[in-house]
């Protein structure tokens, strides 16, 4: 039946037997080896890619860290500023009331001194205008005076006039 057609079966057997042959030696030296391969690669890629989603999660556990860290370090810098502020302004107050003491002692002792001054110059003079008083009076009268009498009238008249200046 296969002679009509023109085909040789005997022939036809042999090629199916050859052509069954080739795909089981294809299938044991090309097919299965590279089937494993790509199994394998597919394995690696995935392991990769656990690997990697491990080590993303990792590295934004890690920034959030870091990020917490440097916050905390801003505000431990920040407070740390406004305390050293606070402590210099309490120090320039407390030099600005230092000097301010200071100056009022100054002030105060330059009255003091200045009114010393004024009453040790004051009783010079006032003892030189009563020599001065006595020798006038001792020309204008041509004989000396009692000076002790003389010198009370002079301080009398001085208390008089200056109050007390004198």
């Amino acid at each position: 039946m296969l002679a009509k057609f023109g085909i040789n079966g005997p022939m036809l057997a042999f090629q199916i037997i050859h052509f069954l042959l080739l795909l089981w030696i294809l299938r044991k030296l090309l097919y299965g080896p590279l089937s494993n391969m790509l199994e394998e690669r597919k394995a690696k890629i995935a392991d990769a890619l656990a690997e990697a989603e491990r080590v993303s999660t990792m590295a934004a556990s890690e920034r959030a860290t870091l990020e917490a860290q440097i916050a905390e370090e801003r505000r431990t810098s920040h407070q740390k500023l406004t305390e050293s502020v606070a402590r210099g302004d309490e120090a320039a107050k407390k030099r600005v009331e230092e000097a301010t003491v200071e100056a009022e002692r100054i002030v105060a002792q330059a009255r003091a001194d200045a009114s010393q001054a004024r009453n040790e110059a004051l009783s010079g003079l006032q003892g030189d205008v009563a020599d001065l008083a006595l020798a006038a009076a001792a020309r204008v009268v041509g004989s000396s005076i009692d000076e002790k009498q003389h010198r009370g009238l002079i301080d009398n008249f001085l208390k008089e006039q200056l109050g007390d200046l004198a």
